[in-house]
């Protein structure tokens, strides 16, 4: 092994380091001469201690990329279904791409019509005349860049391709269609003449804007009878028990009139929201089993193949337009915000990173300016409100 310091265009003051390594020789631009002889010098300190080795070059974007699976989970501490959907990425679209090209030849122009690709019909690999969706194709661009940032830190590439790539536009609200609130009453009416656990689950769905997983993993114990909340703590996904996308653990209203043709959005305001408590104690594994999942079946969380077909049912009966029950979600936020919701009381209810997230997506539904914006006031967080009280609030 050796190192050298020299200009490659002699007079250019533009100085290099060369290092030499088992027949393969690597060279890094450092700047003047007196900075590429300190490297010079660091490099021969870290060889004599035998803690320097050149890193391999010319390896395929395809074992830069498996070789990146295999640690990221642990490196990053990612939950399994994250792992999952990098595996996806990169087994489906990345490597089939790159992957018999060096990680070293890959450029900003070939970042770019991979993307074009993808966004042309037949870029989808479930449908072969679809285009991949845009949400999706952020997410390949995110595993891209973090399989090309370890071939950055292994030395294979000397500069990171995607510095220079436009960003690609952020989250848009294409997708969310919320239900009015004659449509929800009708789904919610639907459901209840299906069947009790179907009329139970989706009231709490829309009056929590829970995610569908989080619905699913929901025990028994997780419910605070008298406050009229639940402890939103785990995940279900993909046969898999987790946390909830965020990490922690949240506790939510079950009482939010969403449903109801009402100006007010605080917890227990209409005899119907509160009706949840009744109709979920009513459900076979309530108190009695609280690690039995309340929506599930044979001591298994609903599985969503199960959830959508029950949707279908509902929505049929309903005689309401489809869509994905996972607009309940997007019901909640907006029907929230539009009563004049406080915005951090909306985001931690629902479980967005931030309220900024948030509002990318819902803030069309704020009310306009001439609406004033009020505090809430301590009694009215959910926290403080017991069923008991509210049904003397409302006899009174």
């Amino acid at each position: 092994m050796g190192v050298r310091v020299r200009e490659k265009v002699e007079g250019s003051g533009v100085w290099w380091v060369f290092v030499s390594q088992n027949r393969v020789r690597q060279s890094k631009c450092v700047g003047d001469k007196k900075a590429a002889n300190a490297v010079a010098s660091e490099l021969r300190k870290r060889i004599s201690e035998g803690t320097f080795r050149l890193a391999p070059r010319g390896r395929t974007f395809e074992t830069v990329a498996k070789e990146w699976l295999e640690r990221v989970a642990e490196l990053r501490g990612i939950r399994p279904a994250t792992l999952e959907n990098y595996r996806c990425c990169a087994m489906q679209h990345l490597i089939p791409y790159f992957g018999p090209k060096s990680a070293g030849e890959i450029t900003t122009g070939m970042i770019e019509a991979f993307i074009s690709t993808k966004l042309k019909p037949g870029g989808s690999t479930r449908n072969d005349v679809k285009a991949l969706s845009r949400a999706y194709l952020r997410l390949l661009l995110v595993t891209l860049r973090m399989i090309l940032q370890k071939a950055v830190k292994s030395g294979e590439i000397d500069s990171h391709p995607m510095a220079k790539l436009d960003r690609m536009p952020g989250a848009t609200s294409e997708n969310v269609d919320p239900f009015t609130t004659d449509e929800l009453r009708a789904i919610l009416g639907a459901a209840r003449e299906i069947s009790p656990i179907a009329g139970a689950m989706f009231r709490l769905w829309a009056q929590t804007g829970m995610r569908a997983g989080e619905l699913s993993g929901l025990q028994g114990g997780d419910f605070d009878w008298e406050r009229g909340t639940a402890t939103v703590q785990r995940t279900y996904s993909r046969h898999r028990i987790g946390p909830p996308k965020r990490g922690g653990a949240r506790t939510v209203s079950m009482l939010h009139p969403i449903a109801d043709p009402v100006a007010d959005w605080r917890p227990g305001a209409t005899p119907e929201s509160r009706a949840i408590i009744t109709e979920l104690r009513r459900l076979p594994v309530s108190p009695i089993e609280p690690q039995a999942f309340v929506f599930g079946r044979n001591g298994q969380p609903l599985e969503s193949a199960e959830l959508h077909r029950l949707w279908r049912r509902v929505i049929v009966k309903a005689r309401v337009r489809y869509r994905s029950p996972e607009q309940f979600r997007h019901t909640f936020a907006s029907t929230m915000l539009s009563r004049n919701a406080p915005l951090l009381y909306v985001q931690k209810q629902g479980g967005w990173r931030s309220a900024t997230v948030m509002l990318s997506v819902y803030s069309r539904w704020l009310p306009g300016p001439e609406v004033a914006l009020h505090p809430v006031a301590p009694s009215a967080h959910p926290a403080a409100i017991s069923t008991s009280a509210v049904e003397s609030r409302n006899t009174s």
